[in-house]
C-alpha cells in the first residue's frame, strides 16, 4: 500500500477525489459538487479553459452499494478550489494538498530529499500572502500578527496529524514555538486591562470604563481590539492612566 493514500493516478494524472478535499475544507460533499459543477460551466464560457485540466467525473460506490457521483481534482482542481476560499481555511488546505502532491511526487519518482525544500518554498509563499492579508485587515498590529500566526501553525499541525503527516506536524508545531517566543520586529510593549489595573491599583472594569472617558480606545496609537474581541493597550496609554490614577481609584471605589 502506498504510504500517499490520498492521492491517486488516474489516465496519466495526479487527482484527490472531491470526498477527501470536502472533509479537508470543512464542507458537505454534496455543497462541494454544486460548486464544482459551477465552476465546470463558467469554465465552458472560456476558450483558454478546459474543465477535464481540473475536474474529471467519477463514481463511487456508497455503503448501501448505490453508484454516487463524485470528481477527481487535479492538482489545479485543488488550487481552482483553494482560490475560492478567504482566510484561514484557504491556507490550511493550500498547505495540506501542496505536500500532499509533493509527496506523491516524491515517492514516485525516487526524490525524496525534493519534498521537504518543495513543501518549504510554498508553504512560506502562501504564508507570506495569509501575512500581507492580515496586515491590512488588524491595521498592522505586529501582537496580533504573531498571535494569528501561532493559531494557523498549531491548526496545520492538526491536519498534519489528521492525514499521518507527522514530519508536517513537528515543523508546523516548532514554528509556533517560535513564533511564540519572540516579539515581532518593531513591536512594542502591550497591556491587557488586567494588567494595567494591578499597576495601579484597580478592577481591569474600571479600565475599560475609563479607556472610554479618556479617549484611549478611540486612539489607534494607544490601544486596538484583539481577534477574541479583548482590548490590548501600548505604554502611552499606560502614562495615561498613570496620570489619571487617582480619579480613577477614587471611582472604583465609588467616591
Amino acid at each position: 500500500m502506498e504510504k500517499n493514500e490520498l492521492i491517486k493516478q488516474i489516465n496519466g494524472n495526479q487527482v484527490m477525489d472531491s470526498r477527501d478535499v470536502a472533509k479537508m475544507i470543512g464542507k458537505r460533499h454534496r455543497d462541494l459538487m454544486r460548486d464544482i459543477r459551477r465552476y465546470i460551466n463558467d469554465m465552458a464560457t472560456s476558450a483558454k479553459l478546459r474543465a477535464l485540466d481540473f475536474f474529471i467525473e467519477s463514481t463511487y460506490e456508497d455503503a448501501k452499494g448505490e453508484t454516487r457521483e463524485c470528481y477527481l481534482l487535479t492538482k489545479q482542481g485543488c488550487e481552482f478550489v483553494a482560490n475560492k476560499l478567504t482566510g484561514k481555511k484557504g491556507t490550511i488546505f493550500t498547505a495540506t494538498y501542496v505536500g500532499l502532491f509533493n509527496e506523491y511526487e516524491a515517492e514516485h519518482n525516487g526524490k525524496v530529499a525534493a519534498i521537504d525544500n518543495g513543501l518549504e518554498h510554498e508553504k512560506l509563499a502562501y504564508k507570506r500572502e495569509w501575512l500581507i492579508e492580515m496586515r491590512k485587515q488588524n491595521v498592522n498590529k505586529q501582537h496580533e500578527l504573531r498571535n494569528q500566526d501561532v493559531k494557523l501553525y498549531l491548526e496545520l499541525g492538526k491536519v498534519a496529524d489528521e492525514y499521518q503527516r507527522p514530519g508536517m506536524a513537528v515543523d508546523f508545531r516548532n514554528e509556533a514555538i517560535r513564533a511564540m517566543s519572540a516579539l515581532p520586529v518593531g513591536a512594542r510593549r502591550e497591556y491587557s486591562a488586567t494588567e494595567i489595573g494591578n499597576i495601579i491599583g484597580v478592577s481591569p472594569i474600571a479600565i475599560g470604563k475609563w479607556a472610554n472617558k479618556l479617549g484611549i480606545k478611540r486612539d489607534a496609537d494607544m490601544s486596538y481590539r484583539d481577534h477574541d474581541g479583548a482590548w490590548r493597550y501600548f505604554p502611552e496609554a499606560l502614562k495615561v492612566f498613570q496620570d489619571n490614577a487617582l480619579e480613577i481609584q477614587d471611582d472604583d471605589l465609588g467616591l
